[in-house]
């Protein structure tokens, strides 16, 4: 029914700072040392260049355990489940009855209602998850309504018997 997993804008800001970094750093040592360029000021712009190509590295390497984080989680909605597959480099599954499913909730803060992505909650009866978050999907009010419609289906169509 749905497959996905937590969305790559989450790195835009990892990006954007790594873009500043690149930019600023060489420039505002530049404009440090008085904007002057002389033979006792090249020292330092090579410091600044060695700063700035150290800091770049360090959130290269900070990008690329995001994006790696990200992937390593997905999630998938059957028409009689929800499951949770986490992992790098040993993976889990959990998985969720939708027929346990009882309340669903969708949550965005400012930033994530501009980039298209949300939370969603699943609160079920499920003993050993009973609240579940689907981190920093796309389209989370969808996904919800999804969960919700296949919840009510599968709890319509299950036989109720009594104990004996």
């Amino acid at each position: 029914m749905w497959r996905g997993s937590p969305s790559w804008t989450l790195l835009a800001g990892r990006i954007a700072l790594l873009i500043a970094t690149l930019a600023a750093i060489p420039i505002l040592h530049f404009l440090s040392r008085g904007g002057e360029v002389d033979e006792g000021t090249m020292g330092w712009i090579r410091i600044g260049f060695w700063m700035a190509l150290i800091a770049l590295l360090i959130e290269a390497v900070w990008l690329v355990v995001g994006l790696i984080l990200l992937r390593s989680t997905l999630y998938t909605i059957t028409n009689q489940r929800l499951m949770i597959e986490t992992g790098i480099l040993s993976r889990s599954l959990s998985e969720i009855d939708l027929r346990y499913v009882d309340d669903t909730q969708f949550a965005q803060s400012l930033v994530e209602r501009i980039l298209g992505i949300g939370n969603v909650t699943i609160i079920s009866s499920d003993k050993s998850t009973p609240t579940t978050v689907l981190r920093s999907i796309r389209d989370p009010r969808g996904v919800r309504e999804t969960i919700r419609t296949h919840a009510y289906q599968v709890s319509h169509r299950q036989i109720f018997t009594r104990a004996t």
